[in-house]
């Protein structure tokens, strides 16, 4: 009876195992396998030696390796969540750049794909972080300036305490990595910056003004004037050299 027990849960367990493995299994599409027939395509016209990638030692299956790289290229972009004609796109414009002939890594274009801050139009990660920095520090000490609102979204994003605790080398990379996804995570979400108009560029001196403290205003005024005192000063001299 021992035994007997024993045998059905070694079963339970073998089929459980089965199961999941056949929950994980990738199911290729008919509209997957189109898509990496075109990336095929296009790669084979904009890499001339992508022959030689794909080429098969079996005279009587040619398209032997062709076919695999398929299926392997295909599984890859499914688990890489690469299923967009955008990204695709953005793969094929990185390719058309690409300082060489042969077809690149299955890895190589699926990271072109993934556009960059700079790809979309914003800034690159590093400098998305330094205007971050420079945003706070201004806030801090209440000096109200016009932002991009990109990076007033970012600011409110980033775990500080996690950027300004940092103290080795450990530490700072978890911090790089922790800003990295923050960033990434919000120009992929589909945020719209709103676009700045005519109107908020001609008032945008008044506004600044208006948010200025008496002190701040005293010494751009001062400022002001003393440099009005210079140019006095070289229009006196160049009307006593005129006299001469």
């Amino acid at each position: 009876m021992k035994s007997s027990n024993m045998k059905s849960v070694k079963d339970l367990v073998n089929n459980l195992n089965i199961a999941q493995h056949q929950e994980k299994e990738i199911v290729v599409d008919d509209f997957a396998k189109n898509v990496i027939n075109k990336v095929f395509r296009e790669l084979a016209l904009i890499l001339p030696a992508w022959k030689y990638a794909w080429k098969s030692d079996d005279p009587q299956n040619p398209d032997k390796v062709l076919n695999a790289a398929k299926q392997q290229w295909t599984k890859a972009f499914i688990e890489n969540g690469i299923s967009t004609v955008e990204q695709i796109s953005y793969g094929f414009a990185k390719a058309r750049k690409y300082d060489s002939d042969f077809v690149p890594s299955c890895g190589k274009f699926i990271s072109w794909c993934n556009p960059s801050p700079e790809d979309l139009g914003y800034p690159s990660e590093q400098k998305a972080l330094m205007l971050c920095v420079t945003h706070r520090n201004k806030l801090k000490m209440n000096i109200q300036v016009n932002t991009r609102p990109l990076i007033v979204e970012l600011c409110k994003r980033v775990d500080w305490w996690v950027m300004n605790s940092a103290s080795i080398q450990s530490e700072h990379q978890k911090a790089q990595k922790h800003f990295k996804e923050e960033y990434m995570s919000l120009i992929n979400s589909g945020y719209q910056e709103p676009k700045e108009t005519n109107d908020m560029r001609l008032e945008t001196s008044n506004v600044v003004s208006n948010r200025m403290s008496q002190e701040q205003l005293n010494s751009r005024k001062e400022r002001g004037l003393n440099a009005m005192n210079e140019i006095r000063k070289k229009l006196s001299k160049v009307k006593l050299t005129n006299k001469e």
